[in-house]
């Protein structure tokens, strides 16, 4: 498969070659400079192979996308490079925001789980997960609900990833862990009750605190 960026993979480009111009559509996948002279990388869908030409003998680009002729080529690479920087800040920016909000991964983990205690999380449940990752991370404030949806639907959430996250609960401080309690407890209570199947696990969760020496509040249920 092409390893293209998105906006150039549906180019149409006219190639001088034995001294007569072809129209190819073709996606561009490379630019780079070596000694004096500028290469670029075609990837041909008519016969879906690759190949390498001078920039000498390109003589204009057409974006099919949108609808924009380079009649420079100097114009076309100029965009290209701006297009690869801006797409590998947006991959660096996305990497570190995963960083900041693996701290809450398995805190994440437990509520998607408890959410997903009947097979159906409403848009009420999804808020208070959202809520609750942007109350423990500060950076996350900034981060859009999308974002954050696009974050959660990315994590497994078996039982046993249930249980693998609920290990690491003993290194919790005990009122972050009470918190997180307090807000499972909410989640399972936004359709009106507490399940059969949603007290059996968190009555795991409970144990699990009780044995890391956390006190459970009587009015918590």
């Amino acid at each position: 498969m092409v390893k293209a960026t998105d906006r150039f993979y549906n180019m149409q480009v006219s190639l001088l070659k034995d001294g007569r111009v072809y129209t190819e559509k073709v996606a561009i996948t490379n630019v780079w400079q070596k000694d004096s002279g500028t290469f670029l990388g075609f990837y041909f869908h008519n016969v879906e192979k690759s190949l390498i030409y001078d920039s000498a003998f390109v003589r204009d680009i057409w974006d099919l996308n949108c609808d924009k002729i380079y009649a420079d080529v100097d114009e076309f690479i100029a965009d290209f490079y701006s297009n690869t920087n801006t797409e590998g800040e947006k991959n660096k920016q996305s990497k570190t925001d995963e960083g900041v909000l693996s701290s809450v991964k398995n805190d994440v983990v437990i509520l998607l789980f408890m959410a997903r205690g009947l097979e159906y999380t409403n848009i009420i449940k999804e808020k208070i997960i959202f809520s609750y990752i942007q109350n423990r991370v500060k950076a996350a404030s900034s981060f859009s609900e999308q974002y954050l949806h696009n974050f959660i639907k990315g994590l497994k959430v078996s039982q046993k990833d249930f249980y693998m996250a609920l290990k690491q609960l003993k290194s919790k401080k005990p009122k972050d862990a009470e918190f997180l309690l307090k807000e499972i407890v909410k989640l399972c209570l936004s359709d009106g009750q507490i399940h059969y199947n949603e007290r059996m696990y968190l009555a795991d969760i409970v144990q699990t605190l009780r044995l890391e020496g956390l006190r459970i509040p009587k009015n918590l249920f």
